[in-house]
């Protein structure tokens, strides 16, 4: 089985808790793919769970809104409702590739790759 160029997930973890959602693809993850995927995490947890991480998902949709140009692998990066419980979290891991890409940038190496 080959794996695909891009990949990366994120994940809720603590209080007992531990679900994901994760992409393997053959692009780089978009910023507003990344966004929905962080959204579906969300959704999948009880009401209870997602108020207490509420903090954590605003920083990680912050963080992909605010990266230019995507982010390379190995990137893994947490993102906390309490920085006095780093249990209780939001994490991020871009295994391989590139992720939080702009429309704008898919295009350009698309040119890169056609030109060569």
């Amino acid at each position: 089985m080959d794996k695909k160029t891009h990949r990366g997930r994120f994940q809720a973890q603590g209080g007992g808790l531990q679900e994901s959602e994760s992409w393997s693809q053959e692009e780089p993850l978009s910023k507003d793919q990344g966004l929905q995927l962080l959204a579906r995490l969300k959704a999948k947890l009880p009401a209870k769970a997602q108020a207490t991480r509420d903090k954590a998902f605003q920083q990680a949709e912050r963080y992909i809104q605010q990266s230019d140009g995507g982010i390379e692998a190995r990137k893994l990066k947490s993102f906390y409702a309490d920085k006095k419980d780093r249990r209780i979290r939001v994490d991020l891991e871009i295994l391989s590739g590139r992720a939080f890409v702009t429309f704008i940038f898919l295009l350009i190496l698309l040119a890169a790759w056609l030109l060569h």
